[in-house]
């Protein structure tokens, strides 16, 4: 009997828990929403979350407010969200780097990835590309790498961050290949093209959005990309990998609430998102701005976010990459 009655008890407790989570998922949302994007305005993460910001809106019924709020390789604008009141109000739209590997670059870093975040959902694939500089008289990799045995630490290539998919590449391939470059952080991939497009700098890695509109007027010239497989947007341009084997970029975007935000209104926002991924003209957008359309439910983008965590935990100091 005793037995019997403290189950009971437990069920009216847990009722007593769920039932308020339950009612305000079903209300929400009831007011505007802001999403954070941990990036100035001009990257590939604010891109997409501007991309998605009036679909979601439009599913929502209520405005969605977009808060830039760069500053450490997006650990400043992930902190927030962290911080923040776990109801659904406050999102993320972030790459990466904030969640599996500043944590291995940054001194005090202010949150644990794998635990400070309810995932959302991926939303984008972000190519990587390697660029330099008209001047630079290197036109691929091989030449590159010539050209930087030539002039040891004369060269310096650009990165909107310490500890993003750009500088750990750029890393990797002067291990790799045996060269030395000064890395050059910036606050956001958009200020980074900027010097390159100047000739501040002469080398950089960009993602494709922000650096193909600025080869295709012949301001920067994009030498290689950092994935897998040729990009379907620049056929010819060769891979890294072809060249320097193991120079890859495992960059993306996704959406994130602060941990414990109820379930009911992860799910909700996970299913708004997934269908806005399949609207036409969103399809359109993305492609245009050579971004690669990903999706997942919240339990496959943790896993993802821990896999990748761990993997960074192992390579990062293999290739001479200490906190700073």
């Amino acid at each position: 009997m005793r037995r019997r009655k403290f189950i009971m008890l437990l069920g009216a407790a847990a009722a007593s828990v769920s039932t308020p989570l339950a009612a305000a998922a079903q209300d929400y949302p009831n007011r505007p929403v802001t999403l954070i994007v941990n990036f100035p305005p001009g990257g590939s993460t604010d891109t997409m979350a501007r991309i998605l910001r009036e679909p979601l809106s439009q599913a929502l019924g209520q405005s969605i407010i977009i808060d830039n709020r760069g500053g450490a390789g997006g650990t400043t604008g992930a902190a927030a969200v962290a911080n923040a009141k776990p109801d659904g109000y406050t999102l993320l739209l972030s790459a990466n780097s904030p969640l599996t590997t500043n944590r291995y670059l940054q001194r005090n870093f202010p949150f644990d990835p794998k635990t400070a975040f309810a995932p959302i959902a991926l939303t984008s694939d972000v190519a990587l590309v390697l660029a330099v500089h008209p001047s630079l008289p290197v036109r691929d990799v091989t030449e590159l790498i010539e050209y930087a045995r030539k002039n040891p630490g004369k060269l310096a290539y650009a990165s909107p961050g310490i500890g993003s998919s750009h500088h750990i590449c750029g890393e990797l391939i002067k291990q790799k290949a045996g060269i030395d470059m000064v890395h050059v952080p910036y606050r956001g991939g958009a200020l980074a093209i900027q010097d390159l497009i100047a000739g501040n700098v002469k080398v950089g890695f960009n993602t494709l959005p922000v650096a193909l509109p600025q080869a295709q007027v012949g301001s920067i010239r994009i030498i290689a990309a950092a994935e897998k497989t040729r990009l379907p947007e620049l056929p010819d341009t060769p891979t890294i990998d072809e060249t320097v084997p193991g120079v890859i970029n495992a960059g993306w975007n996704g959406l994130l609430a602060p941990a414990g935000t109820p379930a009911p209104i992860i799910d909700k926002l996970n299913a708004l998102t997934v269908g806005a991924l399949k609207m036409p003209d969103v399809v359109a957008k993305m492609k245009l701005q050579g971004l690669h359309i990903m999706s997942s439910t919240p339990a496959e983008f943790a896993a993802l976010i821990a896999s990748e965590a761990d993997h960074w935990a192992r390579v990062l100091p293999s290739i001479g990459i200490q906190p700073e």
